[in-house]
Protein backbone atom coordinates (compact mmCIF):
# COMPACT_ATOMS: atom_id res chain seq x y z
CA UNK A 1 0.00 0.00 0.00
CA UNK A 2 2.84 2.47 0.82
CA UNK A 3 4.18 1.46 -2.78
CA UNK A 4 1.48 2.85 -4.06
CA UNK A 5 1.10 6.18 -2.34
CA UNK A 6 4.82 7.06 -3.43
CA UNK A 7 4.36 6.16 -7.21
CA UNK A 8 0.94 8.85 -6.87
CA UNK A 9 -1.13 5.96 -8.07
CA UNK A 10 -4.59 5.97 -5.84
CA UNK A 11 -5.06 3.07 -3.65
CA UNK A 12 -8.08 1.44 -4.32
CA UNK A 13 -9.00 1.43 -0.48
CA UNK A 14 -7.66 4.58 0.44
CA UNK A 15 -9.26 4.87 4.30
CA UNK A 16 -7.42 1.59 4.83
CA UNK A 17 -3.72 3.01 4.01
CA UNK A 18 -4.33 5.69 7.38
CA UNK A 19 -1.61 5.54 9.81
CA UNK A 20 -2.02 7.31 12.99
CA UNK A 21 0.88 9.95 12.36
CA UNK A 22 -1.42 11.15 9.20
CA UNK A 23 -4.69 11.98 11.29
CA UNK A 24 -4.55 15.68 12.26
CA UNK A 25 -5.39 16.39 16.26
CA UNK A 26 -6.38 19.74 15.57
CA UNK A 27 -10.03 20.50 16.29
CA UNK A 28 -10.37 24.36 15.67
CA UNK A 29 -10.21 26.10 12.02
CA UNK A 30 -7.38 28.26 11.39
CA UNK A 31 -9.60 30.20 9.36
CA UNK A 32 -8.72 34.68 9.22
CA UNK A 33 -11.57 36.76 8.56
CA UNK A 34 -10.72 38.57 5.41
CA UNK A 35 -10.76 42.24 5.84
CA UNK A 36 -11.82 44.87 3.17
CA UNK A 37 -8.36 46.70 4.09
CA UNK A 38 -10.82 49.79 5.41
CA UNK A 39 -13.00 50.51 8.50
CA UNK A 40 -15.67 52.14 8.72
CA UNK A 41 -18.12 53.45 5.89
CA UNK A 42 -17.51 51.71 2.52
CA UNK A 43 -16.63 53.39 -0.69
CA UNK A 44 -19.96 52.13 -2.04
CA UNK A 45 -22.13 53.58 0.79
CA UNK A 46 -20.46 56.95 -0.20
CA UNK A 47 -20.67 56.53 -3.60
CA UNK A 48 -24.57 55.94 -3.23
CA UNK A 49 -25.58 58.43 -1.13
CA UNK A 50 -23.73 61.06 -2.69
CA UNK A 51 -25.32 59.83 -5.89
CA UNK A 52 -28.80 60.44 -4.05
CA UNK A 53 -27.41 64.24 -2.73
CA UNK A 54 -26.11 65.04 -6.35
CA UNK A 55 -29.74 63.70 -7.56
CA UNK A 56 -31.78 65.94 -5.63
CA UNK A 57 -29.85 68.95 -6.11
CA UNK A 58 -29.43 68.40 -9.86
CA UNK A 59 -32.75 70.73 -10.19
CA UNK A 60 -31.31 73.31 -8.14
CA UNK A 61 -29.70 75.51 -11.05
CA UNK A 62 -26.76 72.47 -11.99
CA UNK A 63 -25.05 72.58 -8.80
CA UNK A 64 -25.78 68.63 -8.31
CA UNK A 65 -22.82 68.61 -11.22
CA UNK A 66 -20.01 68.62 -8.93
CA UNK A 67 -21.08 65.88 -6.44
CA UNK A 68 -22.18 63.61 -9.01
CA UNK A 69 -18.74 63.21 -10.67
CA UNK A 70 -17.49 63.02 -7.46
CA UNK A 71 -19.88 59.77 -6.64
CA UNK A 72 -18.93 58.81 -10.10
CA UNK A 73 -15.31 58.76 -8.96
CA UNK A 74 -16.46 56.93 -5.86
CA UNK A 75 -18.70 54.53 -7.52
CA UNK A 76 -15.97 53.45 -9.73
CA UNK A 77 -13.62 53.33 -7.14
CA UNK A 78 -15.98 51.10 -5.13
CA UNK A 79 -16.49 48.65 -8.02
CA UNK A 80 -12.73 47.56 -7.79
CA UNK A 81 -12.16 47.47 -4.22
CA UNK A 82 -15.27 46.23 -3.03
CA UNK A 83 -16.93 43.30 -5.33
CA UNK A 84 -19.25 42.46 -2.42
CA UNK A 85 -21.29 45.25 -2.29
CA UNK A 86 -21.46 46.09 -6.24
CA UNK A 87 -24.88 46.63 -6.65
CA UNK A 88 -24.80 49.34 -4.41
CA UNK A 89 -22.29 50.94 -6.23
CA UNK A 90 -23.22 50.27 -9.70
CA UNK A 91 -27.00 51.71 -8.53
CA UNK A 92 -24.74 54.89 -6.57
CA UNK A 93 -23.55 55.29 -10.62
CA UNK A 94 -26.50 55.37 -11.85
CA UNK A 95 -27.82 58.09 -9.66
CA UNK A 96 -24.69 59.99 -10.59
CA UNK A 97 -24.88 59.64 -14.40
CA UNK A 98 -28.62 60.64 -14.21
CA UNK A 99 -27.81 63.61 -12.04
CA UNK A 100 -24.95 64.73 -14.42
CA UNK A 101 -27.21 64.93 -17.16
CA UNK A 102 -29.98 66.76 -15.48
CA UNK A 103 -27.53 68.87 -13.79
CA UNK A 104 -25.87 69.80 -17.58
CA UNK A 105 -29.34 70.31 -18.79
CA UNK A 106 -30.77 72.80 -16.00
CA UNK A 107 -27.29 74.60 -16.39
CA UNK A 108 -27.28 75.11 -20.34
CA UNK A 109 -30.97 75.45 -20.54
CA UNK A 110 -31.89 77.49 -17.37
CA UNK A 111 -28.76 78.92 -15.69
CA UNK A 112 -27.06 80.36 -18.55
CA UNK A 113 -29.44 82.07 -20.26
CA UNK A 114 -30.18 83.87 -16.89
CA UNK A 115 -26.93 84.69 -16.06
CA UNK A 116 -26.70 86.15 -19.93
CA UNK A 117 -30.02 88.10 -19.36
CA UNK A 118 -28.37 89.44 -16.19
CA UNK A 119 -25.14 90.70 -18.07
CA UNK A 120 -27.27 91.92 -21.06
CA UNK A 121 -29.87 94.05 -18.70
CA UNK A 122 -26.42 95.48 -16.53
CA UNK A 123 -24.75 96.54 -19.66
CA UNK A 124 -21.91 94.04 -19.93
CA UNK A 125 -22.57 92.59 -22.85
CA UNK A 126 -23.91 93.59 -26.02
CA UNK A 127 -24.72 97.20 -24.89
CA UNK A 128 -25.24 99.64 -27.89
Amino acid sequence: MDEQRDTGVPSQYPIAGLRAREVSGQTRAALRKKSSGSSGVSWSKVSLWSGIVSLALAPVFGIGVIPAILSIVLGHIAKHREPQSMSLSQVGLALSYIALGVGTAVLVFVALPIVFAFLVSAGYILSE
